[in-house]
């Protein structure tokens, strides 16, 4: 009888389970407004559940992109030593992959052996898995409409994951090893029980790395896969080429690529396949026809100015243009995308088209004449005369062609792309409604810049699609937004720094592109971007911002006598600070593609996660007290660095002014002290005889918010996060005032 009944058991919950892929796969169909009521009420309702339990969501389910549809109830099912990994089905080779990949995630979150099996078991310490993969879809490449839906059942009797593909299969895993909760230090693990069905809200939700201004070799690429499979994110665009280096190795062309960072041709193919195992899409870019510098410097024939060429190390919109009026040029690239596109198997081929400055077209004499002569009025009906020819090559060669907004710039309509094209905004959201509107297929990127170091906050609120447009816009052209990028351009970014400006943050976007509309809590959304941040290490995916943290702050203390007592307030204040993006870096002419990215801002964290917990403290906390007082006193700590007879070196090594980083900290204790005095004791000054005590409390807490306005960007290339704590403490006061 218990045989029967945990048969009959495993049965239900895979009849059920079946029963809701198939009615996903039948729903999916409808309208995308309906899609969007249905997931917000239903997400609503489960929240509105939890609350009236008096049970946070955020001990509930601390997974990130936040599933599509969730059911939560009492209890936990423990991991143990042995946890069993069994595939339903005889298993191909991409899911042994798979299971193996998990495996070692779970074991390194868990400290547990794991076993992968092919045959039931009446533990309940056990993950079933139940994909319908036939063989021959074992080694087909990933499309952009892929189904990536799945179920998943934790029950008391184990674990169960049904998904009608691979894909499914592991974005289901990846909410799995989310799941896994670790009982402090003990070897103690276990998931919530809790009914998962889950699915995108669009099918591009990608990454944007460039490789060009400063180099990123395949390890890089290889961790940044691993975690883009965590956060569910499908497409890693490539900027392959630009003013500042070709990083693609051409056969057919061996003078394009930079002789020593560069990828091979079997580079790229082990790329390919290591993202298709994890069903994710390499989408190559090759700027044409500006940001083309490294082109000219092998094949200066290309250029619309005569001359030598050579590889660029600062960046802007440079003048170097290719021609648009050679046949020959064409022809060289019709050769070119040949050898390219069937180096990248991916349906899409990205000609970048963004930032044509025209200065050599309006100089040229000869351009001028073509332009006159074939009615295309000026450089933008030129270049859309160029991408039209582009256009009609690449589909030649089976691929679909994107380019940045540039590329519908004011054109006519007799000279505009074919609406095949796909458009990917960047300067404004407004493009992409444009682009819909006139018939093509549209790619968020604005708002998703993760190299301007804007916080997880702003990127969240940025949408594809907006409630607006769910009036301004019908269901057709609504579809034709197929999802949004985060964009990782590499002018402050090196393969030592790169991770920190993409993790965590790229989660808060992740989840944008992947969950409900609906889900808007910015504490749960920082709760588990942060969760994720550590778990990254922890499950080994390569990703290192966290252990490489320690390593760079040491590495700016020279001094090695001094380097361990010094250490710990230096860590102090780097944790107190956050560095500023692109815009006010790139403001400073010091930096070049051949500078050191080693800097004192270069170590920092794109998000302290010390201030954020600190923010979200009570007021009354005495952990409040405590911080201020240490950063109060931290630049006396410190004084032996800024005293030494290495001071100057040390201000070159830091790149920044760290001795006035360091003494508006101090300043910033002081004032956090001040404020939690006058909430204790209603007095401006401890000071008695100190002339602050006769202001009026609007004139002193006036006077505060301006001094912390001060201090908060006091230096350059670097934002004093500790400020944001004191500036809550202290418009608290004006709101109960």
């Amino acid at each position: 009888m218990t045989r029967l009944r945990f048969i009959f058991r495993i049965l239900s919950v895979t009849f059920v389970t079946t029963f809701i892929l198939i009615l996903y796969s039948l729903f999916r169909k409808k309208s995308f407004e309906f899609s969007l009521v249905q997931n917000a009420y239903y997400y609503s309702s489960n929240h509105d559940r939890f609350q009236s339990r008096n049970i946070p969501i955020s001990t509930q389910i601390k997974v990130i992109p936040i599933p599509q549809f969730i059911s939560t109830h009492d209890g936990t099912l423990e991991i143990s030593n042995g946890f069993q990994i069994i595939s339903k089905q005889k298993s191909v080779r991409d899911l042994e992959l798979a299971i193996n990949r998990y495996s070692n995630y779970i074991s390194s979150l868990t400290g547990l052996s794991i076993e992968n099996r092919e045959k039931y078991s009446t533990s309940e310490n056990k993950l079933i898995i139940d994909c319908l993969l036939k063989d021959a879809d074992e080694y087909r490449y990933p499309k952009i409409d892929e189904d990536e839906s799945y179920a998943l059942n934790v029950t008391r009797t184990g674990t169960y994951l049904r998904a009608l593909t691979l894909a499914g299969i592991l974005r289901g895993l990846s909410t799995f090893v989310q799941l896994i909760e670790r009982i402090g230090s003990s070897n103690v693990s276990y998931i919530p029980i809790v009914n998962i069905t889950d699915r995108p809200r669009f099918t591009w939700r990608g990454l944007m790395l460039d490789v060009c201004r400063h180099w990123m070799p395949v390890t890089v690429i290889e961790r940044t896969l691993n975690a883009m499979e965590i956060s569910k994110l499908n497409v890693l665009h490539l900027h392959l080429s630009d003013d500042q280096g070709f990083r693609v190795e051409s056969i057919q062309y061996n003078l394009l690529h930079d002789r020593t960072d560069f990828f091979t041709q079997k580079d790229i193919k082990y790329l390919v396949e290591y993202a298709r195992q994890r069903r994710i899409r390499i989408v190559p870019e090759f700027d044409i026809p500006g940001h083309t510098t490294s082109w000219f410097v092998g094949y200066p024939e290309l250029a619309t100015e005569p001359g030598t060429y050579q590889i660029e190390t600062s960046w802007g919109v440079l003048k170097p243009t290719m021609d648009p009026t050679k046949q020959t040029t064409y022809t060289f690239l019709d050769k070119f995308f040949g050898e390219m596109t069937k180096l990248f198997p991916d349906a899409y081929f990205h000609i970048g088209g963004d930032e044509v400055e025209g200065t050599h077209w309006a100089q040229s004499p000869a351009i001028q004449n073509f332009i006159s002569e074939n009615k295309l009025r000026n450089k933008n009906g030129l270049q859309a005369y160029f991408n039209k020819r582009v256009q009609a090559m690449l589909k030649k060669y089976g691929k679909i062609m994107i380019g940045w907004e540039e590329i519908l710039d004011e054109i006519d309509e007799n000279l505009i792309i074919n609406s095949d094209a796909i458009i990917q905004s960047w300067k404004s959201r407004q493009a992409t409604v444009n682009a819909v509107k006139r018939g093509f297929g549209s790619i968020l990127s604005s708002g998703y810049y993760l190299d301007h170091l804007a916080s997880s906050t702003n990127h969240y609120t940025v949408d594809p699609i907006q409630r607006s447009d769910l009036f301004l816009l019908n269901r057709e052209q609504q579809q034709r937004i197929l999802g949004g990028e985060a964009c990782m351009w590499t002018e402050f970014a090196s393969q030592y720094t790169v991770d920190s400006r993409i993790w965590p943050r790229v989660f808060a976007i992740a989840e944008r592109l992947w969950s409900s509309p609906s889900n808007t809590n910015q504490y749960f959304l920082y709760e588990r971007l942060f969760r994720m941040s550590h778990l990254l290490e922890q499950m080994k995916t390569g990703v290192t911002h966290l252990s490489s943290y320690m390593n760079k702050l040491e590495n700016l203390i020279l001094n090695r006598t001094t380097k361990i007592t010094l250490l710990h307030p230096f860590v102090i204040l780097a944790d107190a600070s956050e560095p500023h993006g692109h815009g006010e870096r790139s403001q400073l002419s010091k930096y070049t593609s051949n500078f050191s990215l080693t800097t004192f801002a270069d170590a920092l964290h794109s998000e302290s996660e010390s201030i954020w917990k600190l923010e979200n403290l009570q007021i009354n906390d005495e952990r409040l007290r405590d911080i201020f007082q240490t950063w109060s006193l931290n630049h006396l700590r410190l004084s032996t660095l800024f005293n030494s007879i290495e001071k100057y070196q040390y201000k070159n090594v830091w790149g920044q002014d760290i001795e006035r980083l360091s003494e508006n900290l101090a300043h910033v204790g002081r004032i956090g002290l001040r404020v939690l005095n006058y909430n204790s004791q209603k007095v401006l000054h401890h000071d008695k005889n100190n002339t602050m005590n006769s202001w009026t409390l609007p004139h002193w807490i006036s006077h505060h918010r301006t001094l912390l306005e001060q201090l908060e960007n006091g230096v350059k290339e670097v934002r004093l996060a500790a400020v944001r704590p004191v500036r809550r403490l202290l418009n608290s006061i004006q709101s109960m005032n």
